[in-house]
C-alpha cells in the first residue's frame, strides 16, 4: 500500500469497530424507517461502504441503487433527463419554483435531488481508515472508499 495522506485540516476519531458496527446497525434501522424522505445523500454512500467492508447487512436502498457507484447514479440522472426533456438541474429548479404537478413528479424530484447529492459526495468522498488489533497505525489501516 502506498503512503497514506491525511488531510491536515480534518479531525479524525479512533473508534472500536464494535462500536462502529452498533452505530451502523442503528443507522440502517433509521434508513428503514425514514427513507426516502429523511435520507441524506452525503451520508448514504458511507453507510453503504462501511456496512459492506464490515460484513454487516446493507441498508435497504442497496436493492434500488446497488453499490453507490457514480456510473449508476449518472444513468439514473440520464433517465430522468430523458423523461422530462431537460437537464437534471433545470428539472430540479423548475419543480422548486412551481411545485410538483403530480405524485410521480414529486417522487422524481425527490430522487433527482438525491442522485445529484450522492454524485456530489461520491466525487469528493473522504477516506475512512479501519485498523484492526492493537496497532492502529494508519499505515496498516484498510482504506474504505
Amino acid at each position: 500500500m502506498g503512503a497514506v495522506e491525511l488531510d491536515p485540516d480534518e479531525e479524525y476519531a479512533i473508534i472500536p469497530v464494535s462500536i462502529l458496527e452498533r452505530i451502523l446497525r442503528y443507522a440502517t434501522i433509521v434508513c428503514q424507517e425514514h427513507c426516502p424522505v429523511g435520507r441524506d445523500p452525503s451520508t448514504c454512500p458511507y453507510i453503504v461502504n462501511l456496512t459492506r467492508k464490515l460484513g454487516l447487512p446493507p441498508p435497504p436502498c442497496i436493492n434500488d441503487y446497488g453499490d453507490y457507484r457514480q456510473d449508476t447514479f449518472r444513468v439514473m440522472i440520464k433517465d430522468l433527463e430523458h423523461k422530462y426533456g431537460v437537464g437534471i438541474n433545470e428539472f430540479i429548479n423548475n419543480v422548486r419554483r412551481r411545485k410538483p404537478r403530480s405524485l410521480e413528479e414529486q417522487t422524481d424530484f425527490m430522487e433527482a435531488t438525491f442522485y445529484v447529492g450522492v454524485l456530489k459526495e461520491l466525487s469528493d468522498i473522504k477516506k475512512i481508515f479501519i485498523a484492526r488489533g492493537s496497532d492502529i497505525s494508519v499505515k496498516r489501516a484498510t482504506v474504505v472508499k
